[in-house]
């Protein structure tokens, strides 16, 4: 990224240069001018993202500097420093598309605000430009959309068959009503390693490549069948298979080594039974995730999952409260060591199971998340607390080995850290109820994953600006903006350790709207790229 300084005084644009770390905004260019003549001839040139610009500056001054940027360069943003409070030199500026107007002598933090502000603007600007030109693309050559809204309509709600009857009986003429069907879902839940790192950022192309090898398989003569992405599950990519319901496994099976070829990694199918279309597509989608919900996370005897109708659910005979006053009195013993043998203990008694389905996991995280709930009131019963605790969400990924099965190991880790932070947490809010700076330090940790300033701050709690940052600085030892880093990147560190996470969804999750820019703040902070930290935490070279 590139930004221009445009002042005629040479002291002032050393000093702007002097003020911003410009590598911490992923700036790699700073160009300078000192006139608005100049500036254009460079902005021409170079085409830089941003402009801060003087107002009274010979041969171009600063409005006509402006204007001519909204007219050349608009995608530019503008940055106003200038010494004269002139209202319609503000109104100009405001105009001609000026993000900000400051003056002189430069306050630091401001301009480090407007800074971040630009940038983050400009990239949410680019991001926008490339996914609508992606969606372009998509929409006219990639995938067969109305298809796709067709097909997962009708696993949703089968009469909606009947409003585009005449369009199936055109495009899928061997498909007529009665016609046996069987549906099988694919398990994103439980990807193989390869395939979760390879589209990490790129779900969707994962999800039509996956779709496009089922239907390279299936389209041929006559069309077997019929492979889309459904948007409203957690298995976004089904199968519709017809004409010889016997012959579907086989098929799955082929369709499982052209992915194979792929990319060296196989998934697990949901398959539901034969039922008549399209009447009971619907069912059939339900039972293929049912046998995906019941099979077996610690032990895959297959790939394909066949619904069984005689097998029962198995129930989980095990469950948290058992094991509520061992991690109870862990949680106020304010112990690391005693906090996680008390989750070896769980996950021990879970390792001696056979068994460990999709439901069951879901229940004792449930339980967890109850508990946790209900120690919170127990240990600290301020009626506030249990909202002051800090979120987290119930619904993880299911934690994988890279055999795409379930790691009780990462699990235990999981459970581990969110108890310690627990009694961290109750153990801190003991001592500190009333302190205002950590009711200020409560306030920022509950916005991490927002943009927030010390005036916002200060705002809220009716004190000066000046006041926060002294007060903060002395009680923690570290400035506001170094705080919310810390807690930012520990986050980020914590949920590197999903794989299924993309790693724009965390940088989003942790405050950060554009992934370069977070990528750069982690390998700052620890000195190895996001995609390096979870390579080595799953053991990769």
């Amino acid at each position: 990224m590139k930004v221009l300084i445009v002042d005629d005084e040479k002291h002032v644009r050393d000093a702007i240069k002097l003020l911003v770390d410009w590598n911490e905004y992923g700036i790699d260019t700073v160009l300078e001018a000192s006139d608005g003549v100049a500036a254009a001839e460079i902005i021409e040139a170079e085409k830089p993202q941003i402009v801060y610009t003087d107002m009274m500056m010979p041969n171009m001054d600063g409005i006509s500097l402006l204007r001519w940027i909204q007219d050349n360069a608009p995608d530019c943003r503008t940055i106003v420093i200038s010494g004269h409070d002139d209202f319609e030199f503000m109104r100009g500026a405001v105009k001609y598309g000026g993000m900000d107007y400051l003056l002189k002598p430069i306050d630091a933090e401001q301009l480090l605000e407007i800074t971040e502000k630009a940038v983050r603007s400009w990239n949410e600007a680019e991001r926008a430009r490339l996914d609508l030109q992606l969606s372009s693309i998509r929409m006219n050559s990639l995938l067969p959309v109305y298809a796709d809204k067709l097909f997962s309509s009708l696993i949703g709600e089968t009469t909606s068959y009947y409003a585009e009857k005449a369009w199936f009986e055109q495009e899928y003429p061997e498909l007529r009503e009665g016609t046996p069907c069987r549906v099988a879902a694919i398990a994103f839940d439980t990807l193989h390693g390869k395939l979760r790192d390879k589209f990490a950022a790129q779900t969707e192309l994962l999800q039509f490549s996956l779709a496009n090898i089922g239907n390279e398989l299936m389209n041929g003569q006559p069309r077997q069948g019929f492979a889309f992405r459904y948007w409203s599950s957690r298995h976004p990519v089904v199968l519709v298979h017809w004409g010889s319901p016997e012959r579907t496994p086989r098929l799955l099976e082929s369709i499982n080594d052209g992915i194979y070829r792929a990319f060296g990694a196989r998934v697990e199918f949901g398959l539901g039974a034969s039922l008549p279309f399209p009447s009971a597509l619907k069912e059939s989608f339900a039972q293929a995730e049912s046998a995906l919900r019941h099979r077996n996370l610690l032990n895959r005897k297959g790939w394909i999952h066949a619904y069984d109708p005689k097998e029962k659910p198995r129930p989980a005979e095990i469950h948290f409260s058992d094991f509520e006053d061992l991690m109870r009195v862990a949680i106020r013993s304010a112990s690391q060591e005693k906090i996680r043998e008390a989750v070896q203990a769980w996950i021990t008694e879970v390792s001696s199971r056979s068994v460990v389905t999709l439901d069951h996991l879901e229940l004792w995280r449930h339980e967890f998340h109850v508990l946790k709930s209900r120690w919170v009131k127990e240990l600290f019963p301020a009626d506030d607390t249990d909202t002051r605790f800090p979120v987290e969400s119930a619904e993880l990924p299911v934690p994988l080995n890279e055999q795409g099965l379930l790691s009780l190991e990462k699990w235990g880790g999981e459970l581990a850290a969110s108890l310690i932070r627990l009694s961290e947490f109750l153990r801190h809010a003991a001592h500190q109820e009333n302190n205002l700076v950590y009711e200020i330090a409560r306030y920022v940790q509950q916005r991490i994953d927002r943009d927030i300033s010390v005036q916002d701050i200060a705002s809220h709690f009716y004190l000066s600006r000046e006041y926060v940052s002294r007060r903060f600085k002395q009680e923690f030892g570290e400035t506001i903006s170094d705080y919310i880093l810390r807690h930012r990147m520990e986050q980020a560190k914590t949920l590197l350790l999903h794989p299924d996470l993309k790693i724009v969804q965390i940088a989003r999750m942790t405050g950060y709207e554009d992934e370069k820019y977070f990528s750069k703040v982690f390998k700052k902070t620890f000195g190895v790229t996001p995609v390096e930290y979870r390579k080595k935490q799953s053991g990769e070279a």
